[in-house]
């Protein structure tokens, strides 16, 4: 399979990071569903619609965030700049979703662990736990202290928010607490 003319926006996509990651081979494994292998690693993309029903989704698996290193996040964020004719139409409604976080929410996410890292070098981030398209829970630590962040991507805002266990030491809970409400209002002032 060959033409995926019936997708614009997929295809749009996908010649998008083409352009971008040289010698990367494409293989179609269904009209809607592309392969782009990158040496050993694969980039696995497929349209079709999200949970609200926009049938311009582009869902893709990168397991090795290749498109994070590549520096694609921005241009996948706004996808209908440079885009000319019916495609340009398509993909103002078009959103993409990258190991399950939509790339606003990739972007604020980094932004937000950009953020910590200013304030202080004694965060650090751990990894994931929970992702949905606009929510992402991961695991932090202060030091020695280990804590959970939430960052949730709404329409008019963005928060973050920090959860501890019971024994958490009251002090640092309220240095961290204030430097999640700084973190906010950074990313806040950057994405709306």
């Amino acid at each position: 399979m060959n033409d995926i003319t019936d997708y614009p926006v997929l295809a749009y996509v996908v010649k998008l990071i083409k352009n971008t990651i040289t010698d990367i081979k494409t293989e179609y494994i269904a009209p809607a569903s592309v392969e782009l292998k990158d040496g050993n690693d694969t980039i696995y993309l497929q349209q079709r619609s999200d949970e609200n029903g926009n049938p311009s989704t582009i869902f893709i698996k990168d397991p090795k965030d290749i498109i994070f290193s590549e520096d694609l996040l921005p241009a996948l964020k706004n996808l209908q700049e440079g885009a000319e004719g019916k495609t340009a139409q398509e993909l103002l409604n078009a959103r993409v979703i990258i190991n399950e976080l939509d790339v606003e929410t990739h972007l604020i996410f980094h932004a937000v662990k950009d953020h910590f890292d200013e304030i202080s070098n004694s965060y650090e981030f751990s990894k994931a736990i929970e992702k949905q398209a606009d929510k992402i829970k991961s695991k932090f630590k202060f030091g020695s202290h280990a804590f959970e962040l939430t960052v949730a991507n709404h329409a008019q805002l963005i928060s973050v928010t920090a959860d501890f266990p019971s024994s958490f030491d009251e002090s640092i809970k309220k240095t961290i607490e204030n430097d999640a409400a700084k973190v906010q209002l950074a990313v806040q002032k950057i994405f709306r």
